[in-house]
């Protein structure tokens, strides 16, 4: 609570169904982060749908009724997947990676939003999704159509690369919500990346 009097909930940031029972146990209000890369990584081939609603459905039961966050999966950079990414590419922070790899890998993400969707439906957590990497509106809105389409009625994007600091007024017009990254925006270099010039920085 604020001086003024304005209650701030209080959600955990957490990578798996194990962190969310403790966050729960210790008094965490809900979850502001749910990082997906749980189910990902450490693996050669990408994980079925099925395998992905039980992995979400342990982190929604522990938090009935509560908002949830989900982050869809941000591969590349610190998080190679030999399934889904370039290691190899000169600049992989600002690369191939989150919501980037559905033009190279198309089908990952709207699998992963399936089931999502599917463990929602089975719980009663207040599931919020957002996309990270999102640069443009454009993306942004492909983004919001997506949820849509999988049956999720809260989309929202990671305002965490500086095109989308710059833009976020017309990006925040497609999607639900918005998560900063600052530290993301403020540090990352102005420049394109060598190996993928259709994203703006």
């Amino acid at each position: 609570m604020t001086s003024d009097g304005y209650a701030v909930p209080l959600l955990a940031n957490v990578g798996s169904g194990k962190d969310a029972r403790a966050a729960a146990v210790a008094g965490a209000e809900g979850i502001g982060l749910l990082r997906t890369e749980f189910c990902f990584l450490g693996r050669d081939s990408e994980p079925g749908v099925e395998e992905q609603v039980q992995a979400y459905g342990t982190v929604f039961e522990a938090f009935p009724g509560r908002k949830v966050v989900i982050r869809t999966l941000d591969a590349g950079a610190d998080k190679p997947l030999p399934f889904l990414t370039d290691a190899s590419e000169p600049n992989p922070a600002l690369g191939v990676r989150g919501y980037r790899t559905d033009r190279t890998s198309p089908g990952v993400l709207e699998r992963q939003l399936e089931a999502i969707a599917i463990a929602a439906g089975a719980h009663e957590a207040d599931v919020w999704v957002m996309a990270p990497m999102i640069a443009t509106a454009a993306e942004a809105a492909d983004f919001a159509v997506m949820c849509t389409g999988a049956g999720l009625a809260i989309p929202g994007v990671m305002i965490e690369v500086p095109a989308a600091a710059v833009m976020a007024q017309s990006i925040l017009s497609r999607v639900r919500f918005a998560s900063s990254a600052p530290m993301t925006s403020r540090s990352t270099p102005w420049r394109r990346t060598g190996s993928w010039a259709p994203w703006p920085p």
